[in-house]
């Protein structure tokens, strides 16, 4: 606990404001990328159906969209925004390692990019935090 409440107190310092606009990006692309999965039900249920889950298929795809979509929601908002991270971590590194390097980063397809693009934004904001302009700074404001 003394880590995390030393990058934090540390991240609170250093935090320029452009970071903020970044935080939202993410939790805007992590939302849109599950009302996609929403919409496209059959594009999640195909890549999750290669890798042999079997009956739990269904519940994989589940999964992915409510961790998208809540996780995105909340580092949009700003509120715990380094559990919500925490959270898209394991989804990402899935994605990456059995979506992306098997079909090569080269591939036409645009997911690569963006994966990595939000990899890099997801382990930036597990060490930045939320922000001058998010929810948990407001709350940590009027507390009293």
């Amino acid at each position: 606990m003394y880590l995390l409440n030393r990058i934090d107190s540390w991240s609170e310092k250093h935090h320029p404001l452009w970071l903020d606009f970044f935080r939202v990006l993410l939790g805007v692309i992590l939302v849109w990328q599950a009302i996609y999965f929403i919409v496209n039900k059959s594009a999640i249920v195909e890549i999750v159906q290669q890798y042999g889950f079997g009956f739990y298929t269904m519940t994989a795809a589940h999964v992915v969209i409510g961790a998208h979509l809540l996780g995105g929601v909340l580092i949009l908002a700003g509120l715990l925004t380094r559990i919500a991270v925490i959270i898209q971590i394991p989804i990402l590194i899935c994605n990456l390692l059995f979506v992306i390097i098997p079909n090569g980063f080269m591939s036409l397809k645009p997911e690569a990019g963006l994966t990595l693009m939000v990899i890099a934004l997801v382990i930036l904001f597990l060490f930045e935090g939320s922000g001058r302009y998010s929810l948990d700074e407001y709350l940590k404001r009027h507390n009293d």
